[in-house]
């Protein structure tokens, strides 16, 4: 009973991967092509099944490999636009065990990202509610 269990946990993470590729591959596409809007879905899509993914892995004690999963799926997010997910995905890969280089690297991915959100923020007018009377 415990071996089919696993056998379906490691088809479902197998099927998981082969989906994330496949839309990350077409993202990248779209992307070239400049077709941005369909490109974000996929990124967003993409971001999405790698997320899925690296607690899969964790569980199955593959925790590099997680963290992997989330600097990537981080990166799918912050093409996609969506940088609040990016950076808590970079911070969560950094919590795992990595590399040292590839430790720099996330931190640098973070930096870039917490950068552009500071930049989006300050460049969006503050509205003011008038004072009522």
């Amino acid at each position: 009973m415990a071996k089919e269990k696993i056998k379906r946990a490691v088809a479902l993470v197998e099927e998981l991967m082969a989906e994330a590729s496949f839309v990350l591959s077409k993202a990248q596409v779209f992307q070239a092509m400049e077709m941005g809007e369909t490109a974000q879905t996929l990124w967003l899509s993409a971001a999405s099944l790698q997320e899925r993914i690296a607690p899969l892995l964790d569980a199955d004690g593959e925790t590099l490999e997680a963290a992997v999963y989330r600097m990537s799926a981080a990166s799918c997010y912050e093409k996609a636009g969506d940088l609040g997910r990016a950076v808590n995905l970079y911070q969560a890969a950094l919590a795992g065990p990595l590399r040292e280089a590839t430790r720099k690297e996330v931190q640098e991915m973070l930096a870039t990202s917490l950068a552009r959100m500071k930049a989006a923020s300050s460049g969006r007018k503050t509205r003011r509610v008038a004072p009522a009377s």
